[in-house]
């Protein structure tokens, strides 16, 4: 008997107090702001498998990819390191250098900072901002070369008419192999179909050309 009168009011007070926890919990839980409970990846976050480092040619379009997870509402800003500025917001841009531009598809992670005719003053670090609160930004190094072609050996050739010529170039300081290497004869571009005998080689994988005229007059 004193046993079961026990076990009773044991039961009956973890029933009132399992109440009374439920109640304190409502109560704190209603002072709370919604995103309290947000978990951290709800909230935008850089995907890292974006370049960080980009190296573009001079005159050649130079692009900094950047991607954001779970944006929502946010804005994504492209911010000019060195001075501050704000070059652009979305998709608009806010900078009179119109070679800047921001390049966006509906539905996708990715905001591109595209710069036109990029020159080597471009170079330096640029952020992609995200407006949260705080702000959270990812920095981008943009290195901006000019390129330069070699012809290799001596600087002038002596031969014979009517031996051969063959001469190779070398492409330096390209982000990428060119596509083309076109050879000049004073400032004017070579026209292999006016004379015969002349073959150009190029082999991308080494930057280089070969020029190979035969039987040179």
């Amino acid at each position: 008997m004193l046993m079961d009168c026990i076990r009773r009011f044991g039961l009956l007070f973890s029933t009132h107090l399992l109440l009374l926890m439920l109640l304190e919990t409502k109560t704190i839980c209603g002072d709370v702001p919604p995103h309290y409970w947000e978990t951290p990846y709800s909230q935008p976050y850089f995907d890292n498998s974006s370049r960080r480092e980009v190296t573009a040619t001079v005159g050649q379009a130079a692009l900094l990819h950047c991607r954001v997870r779970n944006l929502g509402d946010r804005a994504v800003s492209w911010i000019r390191k060195r001075d501050l500025h704000i070059l652009t917001v979305g998709i608009l841009t806010y900078t009179n250098d119109q070679r800047f531009q921001s390049l966006h598809t509906e539905g996708s992670d990715e905001w591109t900072l595209r710069i036109s005719s990029p020159q080597p003053r471009d170079s330096g670090t640029y952020e992609c901002q995200v407006s949260t609160e705080p702000k959270i930004s990812q920095g981008f190094r943009l290195n901006v070369v000019v390129s330069r072609a070699k012809i290799l050996g001596n600087s002038e050739l002596f031969i014979k008419s009517g031996s051969d010529i063959n001469l190779t170039c070398l492409a330096m300081q390209s982000p990428i192999p060119p596509s083309f290497i076109y050879w000049y004869k004073g400032k004017r571009v070579m026209n292999y179909l006016q004379r015969g005998g002349i073959n150009v080689i190029t082999e991308r994988s080494t930057r280089t050309s070969k020029l190979l005229i035969a039987k040179a007059t």
